[in-house]
């Protein structure tokens, strides 16, 4: 016989969020059982604190509490323990990623009110019938139907409230029975006064049932919302980067831009238009695909995002829409490690002979979302992006494929080895040279 399942369930996407959905009410049925188990010792204490605390009631009834204390917590005690045990068990389902089959809980939802029941009956025999009837012991139901909420189920909340009001109604009928309904007393001894309060607690479980059933229901849809999330942040990563979709789906999306720090990286495929011009359409889309993932692997590793495609080529940058203080290093890191995975790949024969030209340049741009209420783009702007650019394109001047600007050669300090001077570079465009070095 199996007391519990595992949650996780074989299939799409709706199996996993049920998964999900059952790990919740697992973990908010601990939290119940951890509170209801706090409330128990708050009971003993004050049971305790009625004997032996200032005397607040008559000195009989007292003695007579005092007399059944040792049954009374004894009760509460195996209550707690049962508690603690519960605890400890779903602990350890919650851990192991198992749930609780349906019946275990009912069992549950019956024997918890009955020890609430025993507790009446005990006080019952020690202080007397309507003693008992009126005394504290019946209003325990209630915090512990309202704990029934976090149970997350309208069915076991009714069917504590249901076990409840029996139990209470069987113990208000043993203590009426027999007794005279005397005019200062006609309340007391009144089953159907008694009656009521049973359907009272019936209506108490079904009122913490409907909200443990609500509760549910927007943890489901939370978790949905949740989940759809993920999914557009995994699907927009596609398309722009991660980190890009998941700051725009934190934020509101202006048309607003922002001055910032950036390092821009310019990645083209040397004489592609010759190795496009002797494969097929499909053959081309699959050698980018084989180039390029790696690639893209490579620059969110190590703190950039690609930015856009170009092609037979990309742009990356370092340092938007998050700071990064090691832009310049990260970049030539990324940089080496690109050119790296090409050769990998041209070695183990997934790919044709490919060379890269490779362009880095540090300087201030602006980043920001382009375009209308309609379609927004995350971009990068200002002369530092033409600047990489025209670095890029001077690879083809220098037969190189990895050229930096002597800003970016400034950031990485010592931690630039390999580094060829070529001085100062006039490039197409610019109306100033700029100080190249050729890395290798």
């Amino acid at each position: 016989m199996h007391l519990s399942r595992p949650l996780e369930r074989a299939g799409g996407a709706e199996d996993s969020l049920d998964s999900s959905l059952a790990f919740g009410v697992v973990k908010s049925e601990r939290q119940r059982v951890g509170v209801l188990a706090i409330l128990i010792v708050l009971l003993i204490g004050a049971l305790l604190w009625s004997v032996f605390g200032p005397e607040l009631i008559q000195p009989e009834l007292r003695a007579k509490v005092r007399e059944s204390l040792p049954f009374g917590i004894g009760m509460l005690s195996i209550m707690f323990v049962y508690e603690c045990v519960a605890f400890g068990w779903l602990t350890t389902l919650i851990r192991k990623g198992f749930e609780p089959v349906f019946w275990v809980r009912v069992v549950s939802a019956i024997v918890e009110p009955l020890f609430i029941t025993a507790v009446l009956g005990f006080m019952m025999v020690f202080v007397g019938p309507l003693n008992g009837m009126a005394g504290p012991a019946p209003y325990i139901y209630f915090p512990y139907l309202a704990l029934s909420a976090l149970g997350l189920s309208l069915r076991l909340s009714f069917v504590s409230g249901a076990t409840a009001a029996i139990g209470f109604n069987i113990a208000a009928f043993f203590a009426v029975r027999g007794l005279e309904a005397t005019p200062s007393m006609a309340v007391l001894v009144s089953f159907p006064h008694y009656a009521m309060k049973g359907v009272l607690i019936v209506l108490t479980g079904l009122a913490a049932g409907y909200v443990g059933h609500r509760l549910r229901k927007q943890l489901g849809e939370s978790l949905k919302v949740a989940r759809e999330r993920d999914r557009a942040v995994s699907i927009f990563g596609q398309h722009v980067s991660p980190s890009v979709a998941d700051r725009l789906l934190h934020q509101s999306v202006e048309l607003t831009g922002e001055e910032r720090q950036v390092c821009v990286m310019f990645v083209d495929i040397r004489d592609f238009s010759n190795l496009a011009a002797a494969k097929l359409p499909g053959e081309i889309v699959e050698y980018l695909n084989e180039l390029f993932g790696p690639m893209i692997h490579i620059v969110n590793e190590h703190g950039g995002i690609v930015n856009k495609f170009l092609g037979d080529g990309f742009m990356a940058v370092f340092g938007a829409p998050s700071e990064d203080p090691k832009l310049a290093r990260n970049a030539v890191a990324c940089a080496r490690a690109i050119l790296s995975s090409t050769d990998r790949l041209v070695a183990a024969g997934e790919i044709p002979p490919t060379r890269l030209g490779i362009g880095l340049h540090v300087g201030v741009a602006v980043t920001g979302n382009v375009g209308s209420e309609q379609r927004k783009e995350y971009t990068v702007i200002g002369d530092t992006v033409n600047v990489a650019a025209r670095i890029e394109q001077a690879t083809k001047q220098f037969r190189a494929q990895l050229l930096v600007s002597d800003a970016v050669a400034e950031q990485c300090g010592s931690d630039l080895t390999g580094a060829v001077d070529l001085g100062m570079v006039e490039l197409k465009g610019q109306p100033k040279p700029v100080h190249l070095f050729q890395l290798v």
